[in-house]
Protein backbone atom coordinates (compact mmCIF):
# COMPACT_ATOMS: atom_id res chain seq x y z
CA UNK A 1 0.00 0.00 0.00
CA UNK A 2 1.47 3.82 -1.14
CA UNK A 3 2.02 6.51 1.34
CA UNK A 4 1.26 9.65 -0.57
CA UNK A 5 1.30 13.23 0.05
CA UNK A 6 -0.53 15.94 -2.14
CA UNK A 7 0.05 19.46 -1.76
CA UNK A 8 -2.69 21.73 -3.29
CA UNK A 9 -2.84 24.81 -3.52
CA UNK A 10 -4.19 27.66 0.01
CA UNK A 11 -3.01 28.75 3.05
CA UNK A 12 -0.60 25.46 4.10
CA UNK A 13 1.01 24.92 7.29
CA UNK A 14 4.21 26.84 7.89
CA UNK A 15 6.27 23.18 8.71
CA UNK A 16 4.82 19.87 8.10
CA UNK A 17 4.74 17.28 10.57
CA UNK A 18 4.82 13.85 9.50
CA UNK A 19 6.29 11.29 8.16
CA UNK A 20 8.22 10.30 5.13
CA UNK A 21 5.92 10.00 2.04
CA UNK A 22 6.86 7.39 -0.81
CA UNK A 23 5.80 10.00 -3.31
CA UNK A 24 5.02 13.27 -3.27
CA UNK A 25 2.35 15.58 -5.74
CA UNK A 26 2.32 18.69 -6.17
CA UNK A 27 -1.12 20.59 -7.03
CA UNK A 28 -0.30 24.28 -9.31
CA UNK A 29 0.91 26.30 -6.55
CA UNK A 30 1.10 23.78 -3.66
CA UNK A 31 4.43 23.27 -5.68
CA UNK A 32 5.69 26.75 -4.19
CA UNK A 33 4.62 25.27 -0.80
CA UNK A 34 7.04 21.85 -1.56
CA UNK A 35 10.19 24.45 -2.07
CA UNK A 36 9.93 26.12 1.08
CA UNK A 37 9.21 23.27 2.84
CA UNK A 38 12.77 21.65 0.73
CA UNK A 39 10.80 18.69 -0.70
CA UNK A 40 10.95 17.91 -4.34
CA UNK A 41 7.50 16.28 -6.18
CA UNK A 42 7.57 13.32 -7.96
CA UNK A 43 4.72 14.70 -10.15
CA UNK A 44 2.99 18.13 -10.57
CA UNK A 45 -0.67 18.65 -11.71
CA UNK A 46 -2.70 21.64 -12.99
CA UNK A 47 -2.38 24.23 -15.19
CA UNK A 48 0.52 26.17 -13.43
CA UNK A 49 -1.87 29.26 -13.93
CA UNK A 50 -1.47 30.24 -10.16
CA UNK A 51 2.44 28.54 -9.23
CA UNK A 52 5.00 31.82 -9.22
CA UNK A 53 7.32 29.04 -10.64
CA UNK A 54 5.62 28.48 -13.81
CA UNK A 55 8.75 28.04 -16.64
CA UNK A 56 10.83 26.56 -13.57
CA UNK A 57 8.41 23.72 -13.61
CA UNK A 58 8.52 23.47 -17.47
CA UNK A 59 12.85 23.51 -17.35
CA UNK A 60 12.46 20.76 -15.10
CA UNK A 61 10.26 18.70 -17.38
CA UNK A 62 6.47 18.89 -16.34
CA UNK A 63 4.19 19.32 -18.98
CA UNK A 64 1.03 21.66 -18.02
CA UNK A 65 -2.78 20.19 -18.74
CA UNK A 66 -5.45 22.61 -20.54
CA UNK A 67 -6.30 25.45 -18.70
CA UNK A 68 -9.93 24.78 -20.03
CA UNK A 69 -10.66 20.97 -18.45
CA UNK A 70 -13.07 18.73 -16.35
CA UNK A 71 -11.01 18.09 -12.92
CA UNK A 72 -9.63 20.12 -10.71
CA UNK A 73 -5.70 20.63 -10.11
CA UNK A 74 -6.29 18.42 -7.05
CA UNK A 75 -8.51 16.05 -8.73
CA UNK A 76 -5.96 15.17 -11.22
CA UNK A 77 -3.61 14.43 -8.41
CA UNK A 78 -6.81 12.23 -6.68
CA UNK A 79 -7.19 9.96 -10.12
CA UNK A 80 -3.55 9.00 -9.68
CA UNK A 81 -4.03 7.40 -6.87
CA UNK A 82 -4.26 3.73 -6.92
CA UNK A 83 -7.05 1.52 -5.13
CA UNK A 84 -6.62 1.65 -1.12
CA UNK A 85 -3.84 3.88 -1.61
CA UNK A 86 -2.96 6.02 1.82
CA UNK A 87 -2.62 9.82 1.70
CA UNK A 88 -2.50 12.87 2.94
CA UNK A 89 -3.46 16.41 2.45
CA UNK A 90 -2.06 19.35 2.38
CA UNK A 91 -2.87 22.58 1.67
CA UNK A 92 -6.66 23.64 0.79
CA UNK A 93 -7.33 26.59 3.67
CA UNK A 94 -8.74 29.76 2.81
CA UNK A 95 -9.00 31.22 -0.53
CA UNK A 96 -12.48 30.33 -2.51
CA UNK A 97 -15.32 28.76 -0.90
CA UNK A 98 -16.47 27.09 -4.44
CA UNK A 99 -12.91 25.54 -4.44
CA UNK A 100 -13.23 24.26 -0.81
CA UNK A 101 -16.52 22.81 -1.86
CA UNK A 102 -14.96 21.16 -4.48
CA UNK A 103 -12.51 19.85 -2.68
CA UNK A 104 -14.76 18.44 0.46
CA UNK A 105 -16.81 16.65 -2.46
CA UNK A 106 -14.14 15.23 -3.94
CA UNK A 107 -12.99 12.99 -1.22
CA UNK A 108 -16.32 11.55 -1.44
CA UNK A 109 -15.68 10.65 -5.30
CA UNK A 110 -11.98 9.53 -4.53
CA UNK A 111 -11.40 8.68 -0.91
CA UNK A 112 -10.48 10.23 2.17
CA UNK A 113 -6.87 11.70 3.40
CA UNK A 114 -5.93 9.94 6.28
CA UNK A 115 -4.30 13.59 7.92
CA UNK A 116 -5.01 17.29 6.61
CA UNK A 117 -2.70 19.83 6.92
CA UNK A 118 -4.22 23.44 6.51
CA UNK A 119 -2.38 27.04 7.95
CA UNK A 120 -5.39 26.86 10.79
CA UNK A 121 -6.28 23.31 10.79
CA UNK A 122 -5.31 20.20 11.45
CA UNK A 123 -8.09 17.26 10.56
CA UNK A 124 -7.78 13.44 11.04
CA UNK A 125 -10.28 11.16 8.75
CA UNK A 126 -12.06 8.37 10.92
CA UNK A 127 -14.16 5.45 10.71
CA UNK A 128 -13.55 2.83 13.70
CA UNK A 129 -11.61 3.65 17.22
CA UNK A 130 -8.71 6.07 17.89
CA UNK A 131 -8.40 7.27 21.22
CA UNK A 132 -6.15 10.79 21.02
CA UNK A 133 -3.47 12.23 23.98
CA UNK A 134 -4.68 15.83 24.00
CA UNK A 135 -4.48 19.29 26.51
CA UNK A 136 -7.60 19.36 28.85
CA UNK A 137 -9.75 21.92 26.93
CA UNK A 138 -8.22 21.20 23.47
CA UNK A 139 -11.47 22.87 21.14
CA UNK A 140 -12.72 19.52 18.73
CA UNK A 141 -15.31 19.41 16.08
CA UNK A 142 -16.62 16.72 14.35
CA UNK A 143 -18.53 16.79 11.11
CA UNK A 144 -19.07 14.24 8.41
CA UNK A 145 -20.27 15.45 4.61
CA UNK A 146 -22.42 14.12 1.84
CA UNK A 147 -23.47 10.89 3.97
CA UNK A 148 -23.96 9.74 7.53
CA UNK A 149 -21.85 9.18 10.19
CA UNK A 150 -22.94 8.12 13.94
CA UNK A 151 -20.24 9.04 16.28
CA UNK A 152 -19.42 8.24 20.53
CA UNK A 153 -17.10 9.53 22.60
CA UNK A 154 -17.82 10.00 26.35
CA UNK A 155 -14.53 12.01 27.34
CA UNK A 156 -15.76 15.46 26.26
CA UNK A 157 -17.36 17.96 27.63
CA UNK A 158 -20.67 17.35 26.15
CA UNK A 159 -20.56 13.76 25.76
CA UNK A 160 -21.69 12.57 22.50
CA UNK A 161 -23.42 9.10 22.42
CA UNK A 162 -24.32 7.61 18.68
CA UNK A 163 -24.69 11.18 17.59
CA UNK A 164 -25.70 11.71 14.50
CA UNK A 165 -23.26 13.60 12.18
CA UNK A 166 -24.24 14.43 8.31
CA UNK A 167 -24.76 17.28 6.05
CA UNK A 168 -27.29 19.12 8.43
CA UNK A 169 -25.15 18.53 12.00
CA UNK A 170 -21.82 18.50 13.08
CA UNK A 171 -20.33 18.67 16.88
CA UNK A 172 -18.79 22.34 16.62
CA UNK A 173 -16.52 23.76 19.28
CA UNK A 174 -16.48 20.66 21.78
CA UNK A 175 -13.75 20.60 24.09
CA UNK A 176 -12.29 17.05 26.43
CA UNK A 177 -12.55 16.85 30.06
CA UNK A 178 -9.51 14.42 30.28
CA UNK A 179 -6.45 13.60 28.66
CA UNK A 180 -7.02 10.48 26.79
CA UNK A 181 -9.86 10.83 24.38
CA UNK A 182 -11.39 8.14 22.96
CA UNK A 183 -13.92 8.12 19.29
CA UNK A 184 -15.94 5.05 17.90
CA UNK A 185 -17.69 6.28 14.70
CA UNK A 186 -19.57 3.91 12.54
CA UNK A 187 -19.05 6.09 8.69
CA UNK A 188 -16.94 8.35 7.73
CA UNK A 189 -16.26 11.73 9.57
CA UNK A 190 -13.54 14.17 9.99
CA UNK A 191 -11.60 15.13 14.04
CA UNK A 192 -10.55 18.66 13.55
CA UNK A 193 -7.96 20.02 16.01
CA UNK A 194 -5.90 23.35 16.21
CA UNK A 195 -2.97 23.54 13.18
CA UNK A 196 -0.40 24.15 15.96
CA UNK A 197 -1.84 20.25 17.89
CA UNK A 198 -0.06 18.53 14.87
CA UNK A 199 3.02 18.68 16.25
CA UNK A 200 1.99 17.44 19.19
CA UNK A 201 -0.04 14.13 18.15
CA UNK A 202 3.61 13.15 16.07
CA UNK A 203 5.93 13.72 18.64
CA UNK A 204 3.52 10.89 20.84
CA UNK A 205 2.38 8.75 18.35
CA UNK A 206 3.77 6.56 15.58
CA UNK A 207 1.22 5.85 12.81
CA UNK A 208 0.77 3.38 9.99
CA UNK A 209 -1.50 3.32 6.88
Amino acid sequence: MGNTLIITGGEAPERLYSMSYDRIIACDSGYDTAVEWGMHPDYVTGDFDSTSRRQELIDSGFTPCPHDKDWSDTELALKMLTNHECYDLAGGGGGRMDHLMNLLLSFERFSFPRYWFTRNDFLISLDGELSLTLPPGTNISLFSLTHQARVSCKDLVWPLDDFLLDSRTMSLSNRNAVCEVSFSSKGQLFIRLDAVLAGHFFANREENC
